[in-house]
């Protein structure tokens, strides 16, 4: 494993360029702490071993460290010279680095962590004396998520499915055609996201997000065995919904199971969990769901909770992925 400085550019042999070899994490840093950095790291850990590439999860822990120091480092210089403009100075620069991101009592920006099968000539073989190699990018936060958590997401369902490959189920892959096409129809429909089914017609996800529904008294969520993404938001509120004993079912559900559910969510490390307010299904009609929903709450709680207890703790040990049994499985 080999860590990339920011500026160094892509190689034109990086098979993550020529082939999407690799895997990533997008991780929501709030007044310099790594939000579910356990839960990232397990997960950069298992999908890394799940494609055959090896790295040490130790000093990519290390090194996200460093960089977030990097990046707190930078933006305490910025805040310096922002306040030592003059009135008349100070919107121009605002207005080309807006530093005044730097003066609110929360700063957030998103960490993205990226890792390649190194490089290698022509094919599809890696060449193994070439290590795994590691990036990282920065990039502000998307405010809009904020609101959306106020207002509720719209969804559109996706005519674009998802392959059935169980090798690379539940894996972050840099491999994302299936998601660039699906963004596509999101925008030509102009709506926020897309509900998404596998080949057998099957729920998965949304085209950025792990998806829940509460119907029956419980909370299910689409099982990830033949497609979608493990979101770490997903894997934690599963750990705390069986934690805390919450009726909860990881299945196989159709878009007629979502079209009756008494309320639906979408979960990101982004946007944490934000209410879906309407579905618009394929044959036009649309399913409204309530936004402000104490089952809603309890969820929204739950993950608080585990977020508050994380930023007190210095603890940093990589979190196992716990996988729901079979036994919660249908």
């Amino acid at each position: 494993m080999k860590i990339i400085p920011n500026d160094t550019p892509i190689a034109s042999s990086d098979r993550a360029f020529n082939y999407g070899d690799g895997v990533f994490t997008t991780i929501c840093v709030v007044n310099d702490h790594p939000e579910l950095l356990s839960l990232h790291l397990s997960r950069l850990s298992h999908d890394c071993t799940a494609i055959g590439l090896s790295i040490d999860i130790h000093i990519l822990e290390q090194a996200i460290g460093s960089k977030i120091q990097a990046f707190q480092a930078s933006a305490e210089l910025k805040r310096k010279e922002a306040s030592q403009i003059d009135d008349e100075k100070k919107p121009l620069l605002e207005c080309e680095s807006n530093p005044s991101q730097f003066e609110k009592s929360e700063i957030k920006y998103v960490l993205k962590v990226h890792v390649s099968g190194g490089e290698a000539g022509r094919g599809y073989s890696r060449d193994e004396a070439n290590p795994p190699l590691v990036r990282f990018s920065q990039h502000p936060y998307p405010t809009h998520y904020d609101s959306l958590s106020a207002t509720g997401v719209t969804l559109m369902c996706a005519q674009t499915a998802l392959a059935i490959q169980p090798a690379l189920a539940g894996i972050k892959h840099m491999n994302r055609l299936e998601q660039v096409l699906i963004k596509r129809e999101i925008n030509q429909a102009d709506a926020d996201d897309a509900l998404v089914c596998d080949t057998q017609g099957n729920v998965i996800e949304c085209s950025a997000g792990n998806v829940f529904f509460y119907t029956d008294n419980t909370w299910c969520t689409p099982s990830l065995t033949g497609s979608g993404v493990n979101g770490v938001v997903r894997q934690c509120l599963l750990n705390a919904l069986n934690e805390e004993n919450v009726p909860h079912k990881v299945g196989e559900f159709t878009l007629n199971n979502v079209m009756r559910a008494d309320c639906v969510v979408i979960t990101n490390a982004l946007m944490k969990v934000i209410p879906i307010k309407s579905i618009t299904f394929a044959d036009g009609s649309t399913s409204l769901y309530p936004v402000n929903n104490n089952n809603i709450d309890t969820l929204q709680t739950l993950l608080l909770q585990r977020l508050y207890k994380n930023g007190l703790s210095n603890k940093t040990e990589v979190e196992p992925l716990r996988y729901q049994s079979k036994r919660q499985e249908s």
